[in-house]
């Protein structure tokens, strides 16, 4: 945090200026419904339709649940999210606020049109520095107040874009997000000793349920007896 700090004291004496989110970005588009558009789950689908349910944090985790578009539908969807490596997903309808970040060139899946694809311009600010942003109490509180609809909601992009964070300069944005993918990378060690222990005491107690209700049955002629 020294470090940091020194940035900070060196670069910004005077505070951090606020811009509204889409001076900082180059774009912000979002996926594609079937509606008449396309069908899900095809016989022909290869590949995923990812939904919030897949946004997890900073991954993106596809699981049997998946949704499947075959090739023409990803195609159709590509022409309109224009997917890109360093882009940030960002969940705008239903669970509003989910993210993850794009670590690989998008080749076999793309996005529906509830999650939002911000395109970060990189010589302003760090992708994964506005990662961390969108998941912060400050930014998410600006944000949520602005959410409309009933049942379903959704946080509309024009609001989105209006939001104001803080930007401090690059070198400080990739001090901070240094220092935050340490905390991530423990938190994910610490969930995976969790996950390997509850997977023993699982096991552990399988085994004496089946132990404790496994008896000694009395014979056929015991039984008549």
């Amino acid at each position: 945090m020294s470090k940091l700090n020194d940035l900070i004291l060196e670069l910004c004496p005077d505070g951090v200026e606020e811009k509204p989110l889409e001076e900082t970005i180059i774009s912000l588009k979002t996926g594609l419904n079937p509606r008449k558009n396309f069908q899900l789950n095809t016989t022909d689908a290869t590949n995923y339709y990812i939904t919030v349910r897949e946004l997890k944090g900073r991954t993106i985790k596809i699981t049997k649940k998946t949704d499947m578009v075959n090739d023409e539908a990803l195609n159709r969807i590509n022409n309109r999210s224009n997917l890109e490596v360093k882009d940030i997903l960002f969940s705008g309808t239903g669970t509003v606020g989910k993210t993850a970040i794009i670590k690989n060139k998008p080749t076999n899946w793309n996005i529906k049109e509830g999650v939002y694809v911000i395109k970060p311009n990189t010589k302003l600010i760090v992708p994964d520095y506005l990662l961390y942003l969108l998941s912060a109490t400050l930014i998410k509180d600006r944000y949520m107040c602005k959410i409309v609809g009933s049942p379903v909601v959704s946080l509309p992009m024009a609001q989105l874009k209006k939001i104001l964070i803080p930007l401090p300069p690059l070198l400080i944005q990739k001090e901070i997000v240094r220092i935050l993918d340490k905390f991530t990378m423990l938190e994910a060690e610490l969930e995976a000793e969790l996950e390997a222990e509850l997977d023993l005491r699982k096991k552990q107690y399988e085994y004496y349920r089946d132990k404790l209700l496994t008896f000694r049955l009395l014979s056929t002629s015991e039984n008549k007896k």
